[in-house]
């Protein structure tokens, strides 16, 4: 492939395709130089489309196919699109989607991309009004937010239903675990952009997969017949990285409040039953990580370490890698509220006693450049969760505590307070409730 003399312009969303008969979407991308992707959606187990349900789906896949192909778009990164007829919102909405999620990519590429979505000024939406069940649904990723959103919804009397994309080990045993009913997608990138990936002149990074997920769990709400979906992204994820020409650069920007008021408008304008929220919303990370701790259930098989979840599986690890930045902040954040002994049972090492991972935990702590590219929490909170393990004497010989103790002041303790700026729908004020005890 000469990218030299035949370098892409346009992009093109192509063709969007439901098989009913294997409960598979086929979503299919271009660009103007002949090259074609397909990538493939699959809903397990799902019932058949209901005839009444189909104008509905046919929506809701139109957004899904805007939104996955992002993961295509970012590779050329052209100024022209080639879409279906968008009305205003759509078009703005999706420029903001494809801005602010492409926002780490583009700071690690240094490219600002041109994105240009056209907007038809003469359509207008039309939701659907089909009636859902009510049943909640809890979004799994293997981790300790899922996890505290499972127990505290089964405290107040919620049954929740499990929603997982693939089933790598720690999401598996996680809904193995809980006893609870699942739901699983299967998402399958087109096998010649992973190729593409390889040549030197493409761009490759980081995209919004928690919006690109939004949309699969609004798409399966149609299908498996189900009302709200209960996400578990704290307030911490309001906090970005970086500024790249004047804009902040947000790693967990569609994990943040913006990205969920945002995502709620536009899915009220299709299929005003459906409601997306997250139940964690008012709580920081320290305060999830305090709740985790007053249960061992999960101990043994949850991870928040995302080498655990690769895409390619023959790369993916069991359990925690101890040396990345995921890792580092989850130890941190539970170690203020864990015994010593529990947490090196938990990651099978102790990262601050590894003088090589110093540099890392200057970053966590805001001592040395930006906050990492991760879905870790606020600077503050790892200051204040490693002085409550430094002031505690089983941490006090450790490497990194004795190093960086005396460099950090204790921030300001505003961890556990309850913010009231959420989409939680009043039926779950229990919950909210509950957080507060």
């Amino acid at each position: 492939m000469d990218l030299c003399t035949n370098f892409p312009k346009v992009f093109i969303f192509k063709r969007c395709i439901f098989d009913d008969a294997t409960h598979t979407i086929f979503l299919t991308y271009g660009f103007d130089t002949g090259l074609e992707f397909t990538e493939t959606i699959t809903f397990k187990d799902a019932p058949s489309l209901r005839p009444e349900r189909q104008k509905a789906f046919e929506k809701c896949l139109r957004l899904l196919h805007l939104a996955c192909g992002i993961s295509y778009y970012k590779a050329f990164i052209p100024s022209q699109m080639e879409t279906c007829p968008l009305t205003m919102d759509e078009a703005d909405f999706f420029k903001m989607f494809y801005e602010s999620g492409l926002g780490e990519f583009s700071y690690r590429n240094n490219v600002l991309p041109l994105i240009n979505f056209v907007a038809d000024p003469s359509l207008k939406s039309e939701p659907e009004q089909i009636d859902l069940a009510k049943k909640t649904i809890v979004p799994v990723g293997g981790g300790k937010d899922s996890i505290v959103t499972i127990q505290t919804l089964q405290s107040c009397g919620i049954t929740p239903t499990l929603f997982s994309v693939g089933l790598p080990r720690p999401i598996k045993e996680t809904i193995e675990r809980s006893g609870l009913a699942s739901i699983q997608v299967i998402r399958k990138i087109a096998p010649e952009l992973i190729e593409l990936n390889k040549h030197p002149e493409v761009l490759n990074g980081h995209v919004p997969i928690t919006g690109i997920i939004a949309f699969m769990l609004m798409t399966a709400s149609v299908l498996y017949d189900f009302k709200d979906v209960c996400m578990s992204n704290e307030r911490s994820a309001n906090v970005g990285n970086t500024m790249l020409n004047g804009k902040m650069v947000n790693h967990q920007w569609s994990k943040s409040f913006e990205f969920e008021q945002a995502f709620s408008k536009i899915t009220q304008s299709v299929l005003p039953e459906f409601r997306y929220f997250s139940i964690l919303r008012p709580l920081s990370e320290l305060n999830i990580a305090r709740l985790f701790a007053k249960s061992e259930k999960y101990d043994d098989i949850f991870t928040s370490c995302n080498k655990a979840f690769k895409l390619d599986e023959h790369q993916r690890i069991d359990y925690w890698c101890g040396n990345c930045d995921k890792c580092r902040f989850v130890f941190l954040a539970l170690g203020a509220f864990m015994e010593k002994d529990r947490l090196l049972k938990i990651f099978k090492r102790n990262p601050l006693n590894e003088p090589e991972q110093l540099t890392g935990f200057k970053q966590l702590l805001g001592l040395a450049d930006f906050k990492p590219f991760e879905c870790v929490g606020e600077i503050s909170e790892s200051q204040w969760a490693f002085l409550q393990m430094a002031n505690r004497s089983e941490w006090a010989n450790d490497y990194v505590v004795k190093s960086l103790k005396n460099m950090i002041n204790l921030p300001e303790n505003k961890f556990f307070t309850i913010n009231e700026q959420n989409l939680i729908p009043k039926e779950y004020e229990d919950v909210i409730r509950r957080f507060k005890e």
